[in-house]
């Protein structure tokens, strides 16, 4: 009975008996030529694996070249960018300095402004304090006027106007610095009184119709259109008028100044 070999004897019978064999019999040449060529390739193919493994090292290898350069044209953008970057950021510390600049100028330009205002406003008050005291001026003229009146009413019934025109301008002029006027505009005569460029139209009569309103409203008008100013007051001086018609000046914004009567 022949006895079982294990795999270690055969591999080591075919080793050595292999040699002998191909000698022997070319079939057995082509049969492992054939099983190589399965398993391993051959060297042209060897070769050919070669060359291909080489074109892909260049290929990588120039690829590899053309990464770097790549990186490299990115770091220096990325470089430029930096400057750029830098250049801005020096821009806007500039800017801020300038616009802190700016607002310190405006913030001065403002206390300035304070400052004026603040003058301005205490020019307002030495103004209110001289209007104040012209106010008593006037009160106190008119005051005197009115006796002025009263007296010339007792005596002539106010008819003879030129003295008190007369009168009022003593009053006036010499104890209160005004300055008396008589202008004519469109045929009409307008007595003036001028105290610290303020323009107090007055008209003298010694009785008045029921068209005394509309007279009045017309000449008021008429003196504005032609000089361009507003009278700050308009008095009517009047020896005798009607009390309805002297309370219908008055609530139309006219002084009416008549005679005191007797109780």
């Amino acid at each position: 009975m022949q006895s079982t070999m294990t795999l270690e004897e055969i591999e080591e019978f075919i080793l050595d008996r292999l040699p002998s064999i191909l000698e022997r019999d070319p079939r057995f040449v082509t049969f492992i030529e054939g099983i190589v060529a399965e398993k391993f390739p051959r060297r042209d193919e060897f070769a050919r694996l070669l060359d291909e493994l080489q074109q892909h090292r260049v290929e990588t290898s120039e690829q590899s070249q053309r990464i770097e350069q790549r990186v490299e044209r990115v770091e220096q953008r990325v470089e430029r960018v930096e400057q750029r970057v830098e250049g801005v950021e020096q821009q806007i510390q500039d800017h801020r300095a300038e616009t802190a600049e700016q607002f310190q100028r405006v913030d001065q330009r403002f206390e300035q402004v304070d400052q004026r205002f603040e003058q301005v406003d205490q020019r307002f008050e030495q103004v209110d304090q001289r209007f104040d005291k012209l106010e008593q001026r006037l009160e106190e003229g008119f005051r005197n006027v009115q006796s002025s009146i009263d007296r010339l009413g007792q005596r002539w019934g106010i008819r003879n106007e030129a003295l008190f025109r007369q009168t009022m301008r003593e009053v006036l002029e010499k104890s209160f610095g005004a300055r008396v006027e008589e202008r004519f505009i469109s045929g009409e005569q307008f007595d003036c009184v001028i105290i610290d460029s303020v323009h107090i139209l007055v008209e003298i009569s010694a009785s008045v119709g029921k068209d005394i309103l509309r007279k009045l409203q017309r000449k008021r008008q008429l003196y504005i259109d032609e000089t361009s100013i507003i009278p700050a007051r308009f008095l009517l001086v009047v020896g005798t008028i009607h009390s309805h018609r002297a309370n219908a000046l008055r609530d139309a914004g006219f002084e009416v100044i008549e005679p005191e009567t007797d109780e």
